[in-house]
């Protein structure tokens, strides 16, 4: 008789069982380390049961949010070698610099030359009388309730360093310079191209900044193409592992390039974004320490060749023409010790933005570049503002305490004003983060409390500060963001769509700064009309004398004053439509 097969259900069911009540029995195991990792508590159930009351974690210290070790600077030492490299910087001398036209029609202002009070006000309103009282841009604002405003702490008396950025602006004869020094959240040109575009539509200028010679990177970059051969790229990042002399020639750029015999980089300018076609000088940067030829050729025509004796001292090549479309660099003689660090592209006045995206990068390797060469660089070409865009590779999920990172803030801060002493300091706070937890994607909270710190490390120094993480609320905030195809499916970075959201909103604080200086400057100029259309004749003369010669200029803004009337800035209103 044939036998039954045998039935394995029952079995089955009793695995299935067992297998349960083990996972069941690890859902209640509290979390453990392994490794110095935190690991999260297994629960299949977690859709039902919740462990709000287990605080295992939080009675486990986080480590510090980053070495300090990382961040190690003198700044003492800094100061000592910008100060001999500003003493001993010859940026038109023959020793350092070269032109397309053979000499330079116009001296670069040297890095030290700052106005006083006194002449600042009085220039400002020499110059500005009749130009401020026209200026006008409301119509490119929003209410001001959907701004997020740039906050300046200015510490002192006298005209702010960002009263001095606007003032500049608002003249229109001499060239604006902007860096943007950032992580991978603005590699690629990401949210400052859209950010050069408006500000050189509003105040003029042209070119896309500083391109570095040689980089891994440089194909994500859209805003200009740049070919480039028989060069060894050095990241700063890397720097322990850079070899000698490079390790002590960055620029904070992050980059420099070392040369084999014949190496050659092109630039050529695109049209991804307005102004970028309109760029009429470009400006080489390198250290030649052999003796050394350097062939430029312009627009695929003209080409010629510069000699430099060998020295440490950074170099320029400077060339002014109508229209600049592609220039290319070769090194013909003395590979050897040559150090390029890339080409700046820009109009003869006007807005430029460099962007300076370092990826990994919290700020801490402004410490590794070089003063000495930060000082050459700016007095050939000095800043106007400088942005740092930091922060968002440290957050923790769980770390609300930024204290020591914000310390390290206010160590970038100074070290830029020292190796950049005219430019006004802006920190832009972190961006907006979201996470997947187990509830899905959730927003990270940690971003807004790193961004307070932050603001607290601006005001500590008397910076500038504009709150991203607001600004990206106010648009929606990161979930958002994803969900409109302007950040990726990390939740972490945005993308060019992104970006231009972004740009545009600080593009809308800045304008607003300015609006509001205008304002100031035009009721200063009130102030100094005569309260009479006769004079009177009637008064002794020596009163006459005193009442000519007491007008004084009132004294420079506070924040209060900047704004147009005394009531303060209206809380923010519920959220708006994405920008077009």
């Amino acid at each position: 008789m044939a036998k039954h097969p045998e039935d394995y259900t029952s079995r089955t069911f009793l695995f299935a069982m067992a297998t349960l009540v083990v996972l069941m029995a690890i859902s209640i195991i509290p979390p453990i380390e392994a490794g110095g990792v935190s690991l999260r508590r297994a629960n299949i159930l977690s859709d039902l049961i919740r462990f709000d009351s287990d605080d295992a974690r939080d009675e486990e210290p986080l480590q510090p949010e980053i070495d300090v070790e990382e961040f190690h600077v003198d700044l003492e030492e800094v100061e000592r070698q910008v100060a001999a490299a500003a003493r001993e910087a010859s940026p038109t001398g023959d020793a350092t610099s070269a032109s397309w036209q053979g000499i330079f029609d116009q001296q670069p202002m040297p890095a030290d030359s700052i106005h006083d009070m006194g002449s600042a006000a009085a220039d400002s309103l020499a110059a500005h009388r009749q130009a401020v009282a026209a200026a006008d841009f409301s119509a490119l604002l929003p209410a001001d309730s959907l701004i997020t405003p740039v906050e300046e702490f200015h510490q002192g008396d006298g005209m702010s360093p960002l009263q001095r950025l606007y003032d500049k602006l608002l003249d229109g004869t001499q060239p604006v310079r902007v860096a943007f020094m950032g992580d991978s959240f603005v590699e690629g040109d990401i949210l400052t191209a859209d950010l050069r575009e408006l500000l050189q539509e509003t105040f003029g200028g042209g070119g896309v900044g500083f391109a570095p010679a040689a980089s891994p990177f440089t194909g994500f970059r859209q805003t200009v193409k740049t070919t480039s051969k028989g060069w060894t790229p050095y990241n700063i990042m890397q720097s322990k592992s850079v070899p000698e002399p490079y390790a002590g020639d960055f620029f904070v750029s992050g980059w420099v390039a070392a040369a084999a015999p014949g190496a050659s980089t092109r630039w050529d300018m695109t049209s991804r974004r307005r102004h970028l076609d309109e760029c009429r000088r470009a400006r080489l940067l390198f250290i030649s320490r052999d003796p050394s030829q350097v062939s430029v050729t312009l627009n695929d025509g003209e080409v010629r060749t510069f000699g430099f004796e060998g020295d440490d001292v950074v170099r320029q090549i400077v060339v002014e023409e109508p229209e600049i479309r592609s220039l290319e660099m070769k090194i013909e003689k003395g590979a050897e010790g040559f150090t390029a660090y890339g080409a700046d592209f820009d109009d003869l006045s006007g807005v430029s933005v460099d962007n300076l995206s370092i990826r990994s990068n919290n700020g801490q390797a402004m410490f590794r570049t070089s003063p000495t060469v930060n000082a050459q660089i700016n007095s050939m070409r000095p800043y106007d503002l400088v942005i740092l865009q930091y922060g968002l590779n440290i957050m923790q999920a769980d770390r609300h305490d930024y204290s020591l990172y914000a310390e390290q803030v206010e160590k970038m801060i100074r070290f830029v004003r020292s190796c950049f002493p005219q430019a006004a300091v802006m920190v832009m706070g972190v961006s907006d983060r979201s996470q997947r937890g187990e509830d899905g994607i959730v927003p990270m909270e940690s971003a807004r409390d790193l961004s307070r710190w932050q603001r607290t490390a601006a005001e500590n120094t008397g910076a500038a500060f504009w709150n991203t993480y607001d600004a990206m609320q106010r648009l929606g905030g990161m979930t958002r963001f994803v969900a409109d195809g302007w950040a990726g499916k990390d939740y972490t970075h945005i993308n060019y769509a992104g970006g231009a959201q972004v740009a545009r909103a600080l593009y809308h604080g800045l304008l607003q700064g300015v609006q509001q200086y205008v304002a100031y400057l035009n009721k200063v100029i009130e102030r100094q009309q005569p309260v009479l259309a006769e004079p009177l004749h009637d008064i002794a003369p020596a009163a006459a004398d005193t009442a000519a010669g007491s007008l004084e200029l009132p004294p420079l803004p506070t924040n209060d004053d900047l704004r147009p009337d005394p009531e303060p800035l209206p809380l923010p209103q519920p959220l708006p439509q994405p920008l077009p």
